[in-house]
């Protein structure tokens, strides 16, 4: 037992997530271990439900699970692929382009926004304000292929100071042994050229990604707390989140339940507010891209409290079984 006191196994340089639970689990004193089987904290601990975990990470799930339990927390989204994109071309050319008995090829201020369904970091995105361009897409033998989601673009974005377009990111932490949580700090991705919605050629303006092209950043990140008006969009980001995560549970309750070994997930969560302030859900990513060299801009301000506060909560209790020591509610919202 005194090998296995304070101890773990990662292997940091594998994931952002192992390499950050490794610095700050250091941090109080723990000591890695060569053996998972020694270990009180590993690998195996970070090994969430898998097909859960993909129901929110692959955009083509979440929008099933959305559209299945919490239709009004996401934009209008459709799972489309190389089989039956003709269909749902055609669902929409009927419920958008379709009136006067004349099918029109563009509608003011509709666009749509096509995204491939396991790809992160604004790959391959492009949107569309023309039924015949999106038509032209899928025939073309140039494409990506495989599943994507075609989702009604938020063409009315609250805008912040000179025209800048956002999106927010909030971290959640789902485990089989306590529920779900939301991390009540999180960053905005602020645009760093204004918004046209006129111009859907130049994506920098459109995309709120923290990298399109390279390792340039595209955005410019803004800690939460520091907007006045947040807390009320946060209200509406848990709403949200309980909704989704309540719906996760039906479809997967093992998930939630303990089995052989207590484990956690960690997720991106990203987030849209239109110009009536109603917040919608975009996208979920699991093990999401964390920094991990200490020159970050919200280093201090974000990711040292986050992990320190991840690492207390779920890593140290789990590495101290049994589970007695529960989620603090002053680092964390209970979601589920």
């Amino acid at each position: 037992m005194g090998l296995k006191r304070n101890t773990f196994y990662l292997k940091k340089n594998s994931s952002p997530t192992y390499f950050n639970l490794s610095l700050y689990l250091k941090e109080l004193g723990w000591r890695e271990s060569s053996w998972r089987g020694l270990a009180k904290f590993s690998t195996d601990n970070l090994a969430f439900n898998e097909p859960a975990a993909q129901c929110l990470e692959y955009k083509h799930l979440l929008a099933d699970l959305v559209n299945q339990h919490c239709p009004g927390v996401m934009p209008l989204t459709y799972g489309i692929n190389d089989y039956n994109w003709p269909v749902i071309l055609n669902q929409i050319a009927q419920k958008f382009y379709f009136k006067n008995n004349q099918l029109l090829n563009e509608v003011n201020n509709l666009i749509w926004i096509l995204k491939p369904a396991l790809l992160n970091n604004g790959q391959s995105i492009k949107l569309f304000n023309k039924l015949s361009d999106l038509e032209q897409h899928f025939l073309s033998t140039n494409r990506l292929g495989g599943e994507h989601v075609l989702q009604y673009y938020i063409s009315n974005p609250q805008l912040l100071r000179d025209q800048r377009k956002y999106s927010i990111r909030q971290f959640m932490v789902l485990t089989n042994y306590a529920g779900a949580y939301l991390y009540p700090h999180g960053y905005f991705n602020v645009a760093r050229q204004p918004y046209n919605p006129n111009n859907i050629v130049n994506l920098n303006a459109h995309l709120t990604n923290e990298h399109l092209y390279g390792n340039d950043p595209n955005v410019i990140q803004i800690p939460t707390d520091q907007f006045t008006f947040f807390p009320d969009l946060y209200s509406q980001i848990k709403v949200i989140l309980e909704e989704v995560i309540l719906g996760l549970q039906r479809n997967y309750p093992n998930a939630f339940k303990l089995h052989k070994k207590p484990t956690f997930a960690l997720f991106g969560v990203d987030f849209m507010v239109d110009e009536q302030n109603k917040v919608w859900l975009l996208e979920a990513n699991h093990g999401p891209c964390f920094p991990s060299t200490g020159d970050h801009p919200l280093q201090q301000y974000l990711y040292q409290p986050f992990w320190r506060a991840i690492v207390r909560n779920f890593a140290v209790p789990i590495g101290n079984q049994p589970l007695k020591h529960l989620v603090e509610t002053d680092f964390f919202t209970k979601l589920l």
